[in-house]
């Protein structure tokens, strides 16, 4: 399966803090090397998205003078200090390799709030079109949960599924999953699936062995499984281990999925959210590509309901027979206003543009024959 790694063209990569940490703040010359292998697959003609810890542990507390306690609005002080040195020292080591940085903050909640999930998406889209690599991090000034618990590797899995990613890396301080024997750990397992119920017990052991959170990055590598993306669980110190990926070495520990981004998908927006409303719509004749540019205004007939930016939506035709479903791009009273119009009257119509379809194709599935 390592030829899947090979064939893949959207990696995440999640960095773990004590990879580009020091006694005395950021580790530059780590940074500097990744943002290296981050060029080289960029040249092999990979897209990436970079999901970066280390505001608060390696940027934020460093540069202070006084101590700072434990207080949660204390910790998100900090994170507003480091968010600076982070971004400044990714987006310096990757302008030194020839390639363009974006920051994006997120935080758990607007990755759960539809219209914010929405917004996020197009964002990170349009860079990747562009050849920029967005440096992704958690908004710690504004963040509960994460910031506590350290939780950038979860949020990873998380902009896994919003960049419909084909990989999942996991840069870390240790060389792969292992089994511990007596006290001892054992030689990284080359290649196991996500959901083996074994490894729950590996990553306990772990755990209480290296006191390194990795039932976390199990976690991960489960919700990235979820989403259709392999995990790789790598040693991020190790030389060249992007680049040695990309060319199928067997590094790290790759945990399988059982599904295609794709299908993993569909299933989520087939099975998971509940519908806001529906559009009647002009279809043409079934066929594989049948929506294969999205529901555009042209289409729309009829809407129904009242709904906003990002909510599930059905597609109906004439006969009142399901079509498709999926997130729409814009608000039940926007699409009253668009239906039946180019996209060259949007900004004339409701004021702006967001997508040029009201339902695009990677929002949405097909249910109809």
């Amino acid at each position: 399966m390592r030829t899947d790694i090979t064939a893949a063209k959207r990696w995440v990569i999640h960095v773990d803090s004590r990879l580009i940490a020091s006694p005395t703040g950021l580790d530059l010359q780590a940074v500097g090397q990744l943002a290296q292998q981050l060029a080289q697959l960029r040249a092999r003609g990979i897209e990436v998205v970079v999901v970066s810890a280390g505001a608060v542990q390696a940027c934020g507390e460093p540069s202070m003078n006084t101590s700072f306690g434990n207080a949660l609005h204390e910790t998100q002080a900090l994170a507003a200090i480091g968010q600076i040195a982070l971004i400044n020292a990714w987006a310096g080591g990757l302008a030194g390799q020839g390639c363009q940085a974006a920051q994006v903050l997120l935080t758990h909640d607007d990755l759960s709030h539809r219209k914010h999930y929405l917004n996020a998406r197009s964002t990170l889209g349009v860079l990747l079109e562009q050849g920029v690599i967005p440096v992704v991090s958690e908004n710690g000034t504004v963040a509960s949960h994460g910031i506590r618990a350290g939780d950038t590797d979860t949020l990873g899995s998380l902009v896994v599924n919003l960049v419909e990613a084909d990989l999942y890396v996991m840069l870390t301080s240790l060389d792969g999953l292992c089994e511990v024997r007596q006290g001892e750990p054992q030689a990284p397992m080359p290649e196991v699936s996500a959901a083996d119920p074994a490894l729950d017990r590996f990553a306990h052991d772990m755990t209480e062995h290296f006191s390194f959170d990795v039932r976390s990055w199990l976690r991960s590598a489960r919700l990235a499984a979820r989403s259709g993306a392999h995990t790789v669980i790598a040693g991020g110190r190790s030389a060249d281990v992007l680049q040695r990926l990309a060319e199928g070495e067997h590094v790290g520990t790759l945990l399988l999925c059982d599904c295609t981004p794709v299908a993993a998908r569909a299933r989520w927006l087939a099975g998971h959210l509940p519908s806001r409303g529906a559009l009647e719509i002009i279809a043409g004749p079934a066929s594989a590509n049948r929506f294969g540019e999205g529901i555009s205004a042209l289409m729309i007939l009829r809407v129904e309901g009242i709904f906003q930016r990002g909510d599930m939506v059905i597609c109906r035709g004439a006969d009142g027979a399901e079509l498709a479903r999926g997130l729409v791009n814009y608000s039940s009273q926007e699409i009253q206003r668009l239906r039946g119009q180019f996209v060259e009257a949007f900004a004339r119509q409701i004021g702006y543009v967001a997508e040029p379809q009201i339902m695009s194709v990677g929002n949405m599935v097909s249910s109809g024959g």
